[in-house]
């Protein structure tokens, strides 16, 4: 059997991510966020609110337990918040602190226990942190999802790195999906131009149907999940894969 850690399972991307691996009856999903929306046999829902760092630890051991005889255990940190768009100088703390942990903090201390915990399993071992191009570029507005998901890309670009060091069977991908039609790309349409100066080429996406559908991106991460051999980079674009 084949396990997969998944967050923010409820909607968009997660929730298409963990529908396709859960097509193949040789895998089980741990799936993480607030609310639940999928109901299979070989699927565990866990209700938890990953901007709520500070109580994180209290739910290692259901979300890595002590797989029996796994083949592969993955780790996907999917979720992720575009927080307040707005400008600096008029965001609130709360919104800033949430949106770091949900796009950093959390998704770190999911990677550390995740080393931690199976570091000495025999089974392949891979972790997927879902970034973004908002972290390879400055977007007016977004300086907390941008700098948050650049930070994403660099924390897996180390743990890559300690990996060849500790000579260890971790695999680390940080990949990039592109612009989807996802809830997250509502928020953005609602947002005043005041706030963010592009948010009339972001309505336009939509209008010309020129957002991906998260089922499409989801089916070239299930290629990189299967074939992680084929890939060399760490940080990537889902047009790499």
């Amino acid at each position: 059997m084949k396990y997969y850690i998944i967050t923010g399972t409820s909607k968009g991307l997660g929730k298409a991510i963990a529908e396709r691996i859960l097509s193949d009856p040789g895998n089980f999903v741990i799936g993480i966020s607030r609310t639940a929306s999928i109901h299979h046999d070989n699927y565990e829902h866990l209700f938890i609110n990953l901007s709520e760092v500070d109580s994180l630890h209290k739910f290692y051991n259901s979300i890595f337990p002590n797989f029996k005889n796994p083949s592969k255990i993955c780790l996907i940190n999917n979720a992720g918040s575009i927080g307040e768009i707005t400008y600096l100088g008029k965001q609130h703390d709360s919104k800033i602190i949430d949106g770091y942990n949900c796009n950093v903090i959390a998704p770190a201390l999911l990677m550390n226990e995740f080393v931690s915990r199976y570091r000495n399993n025999d089974a392949s071992k891979l972790i997927l942190n879902i970034s973004s191009g908002a972290g390879k570029k400055p977007v007016d507005g977004w300086s907390v999802y941008c700098s948050s998901k650049a930070a994403l890309d660099m924390q897996t670009a180390v743990a890559a790195n300690e990996a060849k060091f500790s000579h260890s069977n971790f695999r680390f991908f940080s990949l990039a999906p592109g612009i989807l039609d996802t809830p997250m790309q509502t928020e953005i349409r609602k947002v005043s131009p005041e706030d963010f100066s592009r948010v009339e080429e972001f309505i336009n996406y939509k209008k010309e149907h020129m957002l991906v559908s998260p089922e499409k991106v989801a089916e070239k991460i299930w290629r990189l999940l299967e074939n992680e051999n084929n890939y060399k980079g760490v940080v990537m674009s889902v047009n790499e894969v």
